[in-house]
């Protein structure tokens, strides 16, 4: 089910204060859309640790790995000695989180961004905690115009894609409804050719030979990790055999963050050719 925006941040707002006294918090952040908002709202001096999920801008990469934010070590986290763990309300384990309370962490889970409005919230939450506020609101202010034109050009679309997520050791997964994925396709106004299908799922040959998609995106975890040699059934869609697809990086497109603007804008440019060919009648 998904968390009350408004609820959740109303337990950011509590740890404002807290934060405002900090000349200078030490900060974990234990998500990566998280991290790239305290990157680019220039507060990125504040982080001593980040999360696995926590791989853009490059320049994360010198920071201490505390694991993957589902699965947060106590003594991990607190060996960094932060003031806060900035996360989301998917972090657990719930034992490590109150551990960390009671050590005097101030932690604080934030909800997770669903759509462009959710993001631009979180924005908006993440640059009030950090004193961040005036360049949130440029960056928000920048993204609802981007955002809005890319809308307006998109326009209602009847655009089936099939999304699919190259997941590391986790294979091909097909990402039905109830998904970021499934979520950036409405915020484009296209349909999920896997519409009948709940969460992430593993990818079934079949499956997508039955898809039969106008498009085709492909998130991958890490780059290069996809190879279309090892999909015949994918490569045999129409879709991929007219250059209708796009593969590209999983936090870029799934991350609901800063750089969301230019996922929709990616995505969309593979729906444009999608519609290109429909009118044409091939």
């Amino acid at each position: 089910m998904r968390v009350s925006l408004l609820g959740a941040l109303c337990v950011a707002c509590l740890s404002f204060s807290m934060l405002a006294r900090a000349e200078q918090p030490r900060i974990v952040s234990a998500d990566g859309s998280i991290t790239e908002t305290v990157y680019a709202l220039g507060a990125q001096d504040s982080l001593v640790g980040v999360d696995t999920t926590s791989n853009y801008p490059p320049e994360v990469q010198s920071l201490p790995r505390v694991g993957y934010l589902r699965a947060l070590p106590f003594e991990g986290v607190l060996a960094l000695r932060p003031d806060v763990l900035l996360t989301t309300v998917e972090a657990a384990p719930d034992k490590t989180l109150e551990r960390l309370k009671q050590a005097g962490v101030e932690v604080i889970q934030l909800p997770v961004a669903r759509s462009p409005a959710d993001t631009m919230a979180r924005i908006r939450e993440v640059g009030r905690i950090l004193g961040k506020g005036a360049p949130a609101e440029a960056m928000v202010a920048d993204m609802q115009h981007r955002v809005e034109r890319i809308a307006a050009t998109a326009g209602a679309s009847s655009v089936r894609v099939l999304f699919l997520m190259a997941a590391g050791n986790h294979g091909v997964m097909i990402a039905g409804r109830d998904t970021a994925a499934d979520a950036l396709l409405e915020a484009l106004g296209a349909s999920n050719a896997m519409d009948e299908v709940s969460g992430y799922k593993p990818a079934n040959r079949e499956a997508l030979l039955a898809s039969e998609p106008d498009a085709i995106v492909i998130a991958e975890s890490r780059p290069g990790q996809f190879d279309i040699a090892d999909w015949p059934q994918l490569s045999a869609l129409e879709a991929w055999k007219q250059g209708k697809h796009y593969v590209g990086d999983s936090m870029l497109l799934l991350g609901f963050g800063p750089r969301l603007p230019q996922a929709m804008e990616e995505v969309a440019g593979v729906l444009a050719q999608a519609r290109q060919v429909a009118q044409n009648g091939h």
